[in-house]
């Protein structure tokens, strides 16, 4: 069976598309897209529907492809924009209320409620640091690391974190078995 995402991160990347670069930048990545995925663009995409993740990662590839050479960082900033997303949203009380620490303990619970398989856990935290990692996801991409690294970023920022680092040390899509962020903060 191939990976799925919850439509609330298809949703979301469309959204941010939309908003950065207008109708017709949607449409300009539209026509990126196979005739499968540019269906499924047009079709009406629902948030609690299950969508195949090779066509979450396609829209992706095909912003990037289309406004990367103007945004180099476009898919962090989709990763970005998905938290922000969620903090109008039913996420908002729990960026109010918890911390950095806090937040990145339900990482994941939140993850497992976006993508059916792979796990993203915690391997160690404490005060102002946290090593995450993402197992067994099915469909490694470096697009799908980008876009998970900025949304914890992001999380981390609306919980109250400051001078935050993240880099990624270990990548599925370099041949290691998991991808691996090793976060700290302020």
């Amino acid at each position: 069976m191939k990976a799925q995402v919850k439509g609330t991160a298809v949703l979301g990347t469309i959204r941010f598309i939309k908003e950065t670069f207008g109708d017709e930048g949607l449409a300009r990545a539209r026509s990126l897209l196979s005739p499968e995925d540019q269906q499924r663009l047009d079709d009406t995409i629902l948030s609690s529907a299950w969508y195949p993740v090779s066509f979450l990662l396609a829209l992706m590839k095909a912003a990037k492809k289309e406004f990367g050479a103007q945004m180099p960082d476009i898919i962090t900033q989709i990763g970005r924009a998905s938290a922000d997303y969620a903090h109008t949203t039913v996420y908002k009380l729990v960026f109010k209320i918890g911390s950095p620490q806090w937040i990145i303990s339900k990482a994941s619970v939140i993850f497992s409620s976006f993508y059916d398989v792979g796990q993203m856990v915690v391997t160690e935290s404490g005060p102002g640091f946290a090593n995450v990692e993402m197992r067994d996801f099915g469909e490694p991409a470096p697009e799908f690391c980008e876009r998970i690294a900025g949304w914890i970023v992001r999380t981390f920022e609306l919980s109250g974190a400051k001078d935050i680092r993240l880099p990624q040390v270990k990548c599925a899509c370099k041949g290691d078995k998991v991808c691996r962020f090793e976060g700290t903060w302020k």
